[in-house]
C-alpha cells in the first residue's frame, strides 16, 4: 500500500488543531416531539420519525445540514454573521427521504412548500435574578387544623374522610 501512495505526503496536524476546527462547526441537538431543532433563534425541521433524538448538525460553506447516524436529514442554505458562527438567514431548505420516516400516517400530505420547514425562533428570554431579600412562601391550598392532620383523627373535617376497608379471609 505504501508503495502505491509513497510519492504522496499529506500534512501531519495533531489531534488537538482538528478537533478545534471540526468541532466549531460541529453541534449535537435533540429533536423535539414534532422532529424539529432550537439551533441560534432558528427552528429547523429534521425528521418527526426521529422525535427525541440526538442529531448532529454541521455548518460549512454556507450550508446547514442535520444528520443522524451519518445520514443526512435536511440541509439548509445559510447566511452567517461576521463572526462566522451565528446564523444570520436561513433559506432553500432540502429534507431527505429517509428510513426513518414516522410510522404514523399523515393526515394530509404536504410538500415541502406547504408546510414550515424552518422559521426565526423568539430569542430566550433572560432570567432576572431575585433580589437576595425576598423571601417567598408556599400557602396551604387547605387549611387544615393539626388534630385533623393524623391518620386516625377523631374528628374529621367533612372533606377528609378516612374509610375503613377490611379484606376478605380464606376462612368465609
Amino acid at each position: 500500500m505504501s508503495s502505491a501512495i509513497g510519492w504522496h505526503k499529506g500534512t501531519m496536524v495533531p489531534e488537538e488543531t482538528l478537533n478545534r476546527i471540526l468541532f466549531a462547526t460541529r453541534y449535537t441537538r435533540k429533536l423535539d416531539r414534532h422532529g424539529y431543532i432550537r439551533f441560534q433563534d432558528w427552528r429547523l425541521y429534521g425528521e418527526q420519525g426521529l422525535a427525541h433524538q440526538p442529531v448532529t448538525v454541521w455548518v460549512y460553506e454556507g450550508t446547514l445540514k442535520l444528520e443522524y447516524q451519518a445520514v443526512t436529514l435536511s440541509k439548509y442554505r445559510v447566511e452567517l454573521h461576521d463572526d462566522r458562527r451565528h446564523l444570520k438567514q436561513v433559506s432553500n431548505p432540502r429534507v431527505a427521504e429517509t428510513v426513518f420516516r414516522s410510522p404514523q400516517l399523515t393526515l394530509f400530505d404536504l410538500g415541502p412548500d406547504e408546510w414550515l420547514l424552518y422559521w426565526k425562533a423568539p430569542s430566550y428570554a433572560l432570567r432576572s435574578p431575585r433580589p437576595p431579600g425576598s423571601k417567598v412562601t408556599q400557602l396551604a391550598l387547605f387549611e387544615i387544623p393539626a388534630q385533623q392532620k393524623a391518620a386516625g383523627a377523631e374528628a374529621a373535617a367533612p372533606f377528609i374522610r378516612l374509610v375503613s376497608f377490611s379484606q376478605p379471609t380464606d376462612e368465609e
